[in-house]
């Protein structure tokens, strides 16, 4: 979590709208289902959809995550 934390900082943007980015450029997903319960837990979430990863950026949060993508497999 602090690695991705880092790099959210890194980008400019809080892990919450770093998070809903990168699930937003990945083309099989068409509708992200967010989990806000207050009205101000949609400011992060809603500029996740102005901010563009760019490939680097993507391909650093793909391989981060790469393990915990696995589901239920032994890490």
């Amino acid at each position: 979590m602090e690695e991705l934390r880092s790099v959210a900082d890194a980008a400019g943007v809080s892990l919450t709208t770093l998070a809903l980015a990168w699930v937003l450029a990945n083309p099989v997903i068409t509708a992200p289902i967010i989990g806000a319960s207050r009205p101000e837990q949609l400011f992060d979430t809603l500029k996740a959809v102005e901010f563009q990863l760019d490939d680097n950026l993507k391909l650093k949060l793909d391989e981060i995550t790469a393990e915990y993508r696995r589901g239920d497999a032994v890490r």
